[in-house]
């Protein structure tokens, strides 16, 4: 390697920075939240973590801190760096920082993105004397192309007023009440609409924010402020309108952002960035940043344990989403339930999942991601399914889709995962139309392989490990067409197109099942 030049490599998940810690001998650099020690702040929820343990620590609440931070040698996984740093005693976080001048290697997570000056500034480094690996890079195109840098619960809003109030700032409260209940006001049913930002000014909220932190701790409560929360939110609109968008029962606000500004954010001013991904393409990734890509493409790692089917007879186009549609996939999920095999089913909607449910006997058997629900509700689905088997029954895109450990005997897509036309699909389309002086291309950009990727994400949820073995359903006449968008190695493992009354004859004697 040449002198002087380091190496920040950015993977997806927590487990995959101990993974690839322990395959590179590079320093893990863990989310402060995951190694912390105090018992009261590491219960904090993500978004008001890092506010609370500031709070804390200017505080001097916190046990571990200041305390005798010291390097540690990599690998280590989260258990070995609390169990080291309670030794000290030290934060953990602030060991692991303290280990960077060290190394030239080190590994984190995707959201060090959001805070890349910091880290390199602990780290005594600069972009360009610094090679970016992006692991899984699909996941940084698609946030790209999500045109969200940010989002807030409705109902973390409406806390923050309940907590604007209960500490004096009765006026704050006000205003903010008021505009919880002009915007649940504005949707009725499931969608998402631009809508006019009528929330308190981000400084008024960061200066109540930060008094209430401090009543908090004064009443030895946990400083945890959703008033902060909107104040981040504001600051990260920078002006912007936000976007309303209705799930069921989850209302939310939404920051949008340009994707290519994003993007071209994320890899500029490096010695070289290296793109990990199985999915995208080099042109599309090159048309987005506007220079040459170096993308490593990889293979399925695990032989020929996976094996797919395209099923022909069904399409989930919105104009034919009529009652023989939802006939059709009571059909498939019944099938599923009769074979007894441990199984995952991926709908395009929690619309069309909850009308499926509806039409079977015996639904109470199927576990189901719903609209809305907290993290604990989706980690306990996730962890009941993983001990008992039977069937799972989420959408694509959602929580269960990606980011959770599950393995499957079974897995069926059921359409293509095409995002409504919503306001920011209309915006996306139009700006990559104006990027790229092509509109077919804008839509296979911005709509299509998106839609594809997804469907990959999910079909892949199954296998987990070298052990593991499962049969794949990609059910909807279009996947036929989108075979050449499909990434090479999932082409590979497809068997044949079959016909969708073929599923139960396919059930009983693929081997892999």
């Amino acid at each position: 390697m040449e002198k002087n030049l380091k190496v920040l490599w950015l993977t997806r998940t927590g487990s995959q920075v101990a993974h690839v810690s322990k395959e590179t001998r590079s320093l893990p650099i863990y989310g402060r939240r995951m190694v912390c020690l105090h018992e009261a702040v590491s219960k904090t929820d993500l978004r008001r973590f890092n506010s609370t343990c500031r709070a804390v620590r200017r505080a001097g609440r916190c046990p571990y801190w200041p305390g005798m931070p010291r390097a540690l040698n990599p690998p280590l996984t989260v258990g070995e760096v609390k169990n080291v740093a309670k030794r000290f005693p030290a934060c953990p976080h602030d060991c692991l920082i303290a280990s960077m001048t060290a190394v030239r290697s080190a590994v984190a997570t995707h959201m060090q993105l959001n805070s890349i000056a910091w880290l390199l500034s602990k780290w005594r480094a600069r972009r360009e004397n610094t090679i970016l690996v992006l692991d899984e890079g699909q996941h940084i195109i698609k946030n790209a192309l999500s045109m969200v840098k940010d989002s807030i619960s409705i109902r973390t809003v409406e806390k923050a007023s309940r907590e604007a109030r209960k500490y004096g700032f009765n006026e704050l409260s006000e205003e903010i009440e008021n505009a919880v209940e002009h915007y649940r006001s504005m949707l009725q049913s499931d969608g998402e609409v631009e809508v006019e930002d009528i929330l308190p000014d981000a400084d008024e909220l960061a200066l109540a924010g930060d008094e209430i932190q401090e009543m908090k701790l004064k009443e030895n409560y946990v400083p945890a402020s959703y008033v902060l929360s909107l104040a981040d939110f504001k600051i990260a609109l920078n002006g912007r309108k936000p976007i309303l968008v209705r799930e069921g029962r989850s209302i939310r606000l939404e920051a949008p952002v340009d994707p290519i500004d994003y993007l071209k954010t994320i890899y500029d001013g490096w010695n070289s960035v290296i793109t990990m991904s199985a999915t995208i393409s080099g042109e599309l990734l090159e048309s987005f940043i506007g220079v040459e890509a170096v993308l490593l493409r990889s293979g399925w790692p695990f032989g020929d344990n996976l094996r797919s089917y395209i099923v022909k007879g069904l399409t989930t186009k919105f104009e034919r989403r009529d009652e023989t549609l939802m006939d059709d996939m009571a059909w498939i999920t019944k099938l599923a339930l009769k074979s007894g095999k441990k199984t995952l089913i991926f709908f395009p909607s929690h619309e069309l999942l909850q009308a499926t449910i509806k039409k079977i006997d015996g639904k109470e058997k199927i576990m189901f991601e719903e609209p809305g629900i907290e993290q604990e509700e989706v980690e306990g689905i996730a962890e009941r399914f993983e001990e008992g088997g039977g069937v799972l029954a989420s959408v694509f895109n959602g929580r269960l889709s990606e980011g959770v450990d599950l393995s499957a005997n079974l897995v069926i897509c059921l359409g293509v995962p095409f995002s409504p036309p919503t306001v920011k699909q209309t915006a996306l389309l139009k700006r990559l139309g104006e990027l790229l002086k092509d509109e077919k291309k804008a839509r296979i950009y911005g709509q299509i392989l998106p839609a594809v990727w997804s469907a990959i994400q999910a079909s892949g949820r199954a296998i987990r490990g070298p052990q593991d073995r499962a049969l794949v359903f990609m059910v909807d006449d279009r996947y036929r067409v989108l075979y050449r968008l499909l990434p090479r190695w999932f082409q590979e493992r497809i068997v044949s197109s079959i016909n969708l009354r073929d599923m139960p004859i396919i059930m009983e004697v693929d081997e892999n099942v």
